[in-house]
């Protein structure tokens, strides 16, 4: 098979999908001594790090100085040009990490994530509404096949287009190496991991952390309701004690809002922002950390909750979209949009050491199921149906 790929998700900072889509790759590379591989990326200052680019056995890399908006709007819009002129090869099957299609006289396969930007539309980003919001339903009936991360979102999808379910794959996503905490740190508890020298007490002086704090790792984006996570954390700090909450990722739409309810609730000396962390520290993070807080509106899948449960740090996460799907008994939920219910279920997580104990145990052990080798796996022989049905 002749398989084409867009690398531009995971070019500079990776969230969701771009974290998906090269760990997708290079498990793919791992697994696929067969198959050629044609990988594209473009733009017109960044030029795509030698040390991202998959090493397939039959491997084809164009990094085109070309303007990223360009691209866009010629792939969405225009259709063109097809990534087989880009390479001048015919290719047998493209896989966009979107829902819109990559343009190619072969067969196309798209990935949904999720349905967020059609289902909040306000609170999607620019590109989504821009480009995905007016196109994904044509572009989903005209998919020969499609692939998501969870059965919420096949759900969705069956649901809101009528779409057989044969024609979609769910494959759920896996665990990055940084997150799997080696059997010497599960049998000891998360304190003995902080020592001198550790990785983790590094990370803890780089950022001046405190002993016991919550945690939550996402972008500053408007689905993941973070306002209502500092309302929250009001609500601890009065009726069971003041505990500083990190905000670990890069700057979303929805930033200037939380800054703001930050101040509106005089709680900026216990909110840090450090910004987007590479994934080395941000497992420390997990591993340092009193609590995990996920309050997001919508997740089509939710990786930061695993990486969480798979490094013993107990959880809170919403009760909707795929969390409880992700999390099963191994996290405690809550009314995303219910500021009181937050609150209760940190102040049970921070108070209640028997449960403390329960999730941590509960939380390694599901995450062990959660592997990219089985999505690569996976993904791959849904590439062979797909082109087997022309």
């Amino acid at each position: 098979m002749r398989l084409g790929f867009d690398l531009r998700p995971f070019l500079r900072f990776e969230t969701g999908v771009g974290v998906y889509f090269r760990n997708l790759l290079f498990e793919l590379a791992r697994l696929d001594a067969e198959n050629e591989y044609y990988l594209f990326s473009a733009s017109w200052k960044d030029r795509f790090p030698a040390e991202k680019v998959p090493p397939f056995r039959h491997l084809h890399f164009r990094d085109l100085r070309w303007p990223v908006k360009a691209v866009n709007l010629g792939w969405y819009r225009l259709g063109r040009p097809s990534l087989d002129s880009v390479f001048g090869a015919r290719l047998d099957l493209t896989h966009s990490p979107t829902p819109l299609p990559l343009p190619t006289r072969g067969l196309k396969i798209v990935t949904v994530c999720d349905l967020f930007f059609m289902d909040y539309p306000g609170k999607a980003d620019a590109q989504a509404r821009r480009h995905f919001l007016k196109r994904t339903e044509a572009s989903l009936r005209r998919a020969d096949g499609i692939v998501t991360i969870s059965e919420f979102t096949k759900r969705a999808l069956r649901d809101r287009f009528g779409l057989d379910e044969a024609k979609i794959k769910v494959t759920p996503l896996g665990l990055s190496r940084a997150f799997q905490v080696p059997t010497s740190a599960v049998l000891a508890d998360v304190s003995a991991e902080v020592g001198v020298g550790n990785p983790v007490s590094a990370t803890l002086r780089k950022y001046d952390l405190p002993g016991e704090f919550l945690l939550f790792v996402g972008a500053t984006e408007a689905r993941k309701n973070l306002p209502r996570l500092i309302e929250a954390l009001a609500v601890v700090h009065r009726r069971f004690r003041p505990v500083p909450l990190v905000l670990v990722g890069r700057e979303g739409g929805d930033h200037a809002r939380v800054l703001a309810e930050i101040q509106t609730r005089g709680l900026e000396s216990w909110v840090r922002l450090p910004g987007y962390l590479p994934e080395s520290e941000v497992g420390a993070l997990y591993r340092a950390a009193s609590a995990f807080v996920f309050p997001s509106y919508c997740e089509g899948f939710g990786l930061p909750l695993l990486e969480a449960m798979a490094c013993g740090l107990p959880a809170a996460a919403s009760d909707v979209s795929a969390l409880p799907e992700v999390g099963g008994d191994a996290a405690l939920y809550f009314r995303p949009e219910d500021p009181e219910d937050i609150a209760a279920k940190i102040i049970r997580l921070l108070s209640d050491e028997d449960l403390r104990a329960a999730l941590r145990a509960r939380g390694r052990e599901r995450a062990r199921a959660f592997t990219w080798g089985k999505t690569a796996a996976e993904t791959l022989a849904f590439y062979g149906t797909v082109l087997g049905r022309r």
